[in-house]
């Protein structure tokens, strides 16, 4: 089969298995973001995600993950799921949409995988499939496939689409079709998303310092969240959306995923910040597992639920920060505490004073 034959087929098989968008470039060092993201790790914007500073040079080249690579194969996954849906109800903690349904690394690792093994069958080469799971930049990769543009906003926004995207790899040692290339920028003079952050982590367009992140926070970030971040974080349970939200290529164009192969959950809408103190581990596990909420580990949603009752500082939140201040966990103790002292009041004062031991 010849290269556009092949590719051709490719892409319509990866479309009937679910991806809305496919796009093929030709394996090379995009110089452009390997350039970006030396200079970034060089600022120490990766914060303490070490892993994204081992071997920057692998990073950048899929020559280097998968030797004799001539291909890469960008795919992309809607997943918004529609204003209704998208709401976070009234009094719980936000959620990011992309953690609302099934983990995406799993759903879509299965896809991919299928379409990898359909391509080697086909071509007698071999080929590896990744999502946001190897050294690859997957928003680079996408743009130079004519999927879409990196925003200021450091997301692939599509022209038809927005920025509501969960985007996967193919790298093949075939010779496929290369797509014509980037798709041009289309942000203009646009600053909504710099204006929006709540926490300024958009430094300068395409450009997020994660030490400032809301996601980095709520998500990676292992231990004491600096008081200094806490306030801004807001209701953020997991994750943040804020930059997307306000983007008007996702206003304008984003429309619902057509079926719901991601498994949307509506308990995943909002999270209970009560409700997640009074869990043990067991309880998480069974209820989260299998969704991207297991990323931020039991000890750090635990954490998060503190910050976001501190930020609410309402009393009836007192009984259950008061029983997390002996928690066997510090972190969670500490937490607390700044919790009750933001809520204040007798209640909250002379539980503080109990845990002293000054009551």
């Amino acid at each position: 089969m010849d290269a556009a034959s092949l590719t051709r087929d490719l892409k319509e098989r990866a479309r009937g298995a679910g991806f809305d968008e496919v796009g093929v470039a030709r394996a090379d060092r995009p110089q452009r973001d390997a350039a970006a993201l030396e200079a970034w790790l060089r600022g120490g914007l990766h914060a303490r995600m070490a892993w994204l500073a081992r071997e920057p040079g692998k990073r950048s080249d899929p020559r280097r993950v998968f030797p004799g690579c001539r291909s890469v194969v960008c795919l992309a996954a809607n997943y918004w799921p529609g204003a209704d849906r998208a709401a976070s109800p009234p009094g719980l903690g936000r959620v990011a949409l992309y953690a609302r349904s099934r983990d995406y690394h799993r759903v879509l690792g299965r896809k991919l995988r299928e379409l990898a093994a359909w391509l080697e069958q086909e071509s007698g080469e071999p080929a590896r499939a990744f999502v946001d799971s190897g050294p690859v930049l997957e928003r680079a990769w996408a743009e130079r496939a004519g999927i879409g543009w990196i925003g200021k906003n450091a997301n692939l926004i599509h022209p038809r689409r927005g920025s509501w995207l969960l985007l996967g790899e193919i790298l093949t040692r075939a010779e496929l079709e290369p797509d014509r290339g980037p798709t041009p920028d289309f942000c203009g003079t646009c600053t909504a998303c710099l204006e929006a952050c709540p926490t300024g982590a958009i430094v300068e367009p395409r450009v997020v310092d994660s030490r400032r992140c809301i996601s980095y926070w709520t998500i990676e970030h292992r231990g004491e969240v600096p008081p200094d971040r806490r306030e801004a974080m807001g209701d953020w349970m997991f994750g943040c959306d804020v930059c997307q939200e306000v983007c008007p290529w996702n206003r304008t164009f984003a429309r619902p995923r057509e079926g719901d192969d991601l498994g949307f959950r509506e308990d995943l809408r909002g999270l209970d910040p009560v409700e997640i103190l009074s869990m043990d581990e067991t309880s998480f596990r069974e209820r989260f597992s299998g969704t991207p909420i297991m990323r931020a580990r039991w000890d750090g949603i635990r954490r998060n639920a503190c910050i976001v009752l501190g930020n609410r500082r309402d009393p009836a939140a007192v009984p259950a920060l008061a029983r997390a201040l002996s928690d066997p966990d510090p972190v969670i103790r500490s937490h607390a505490a700044w919790a009750l002292e933001r809520i204040g009041g007798g209640q909250a004062r002379r539980a503080l004073s109990r845990a002293r031991g000054t009551a």
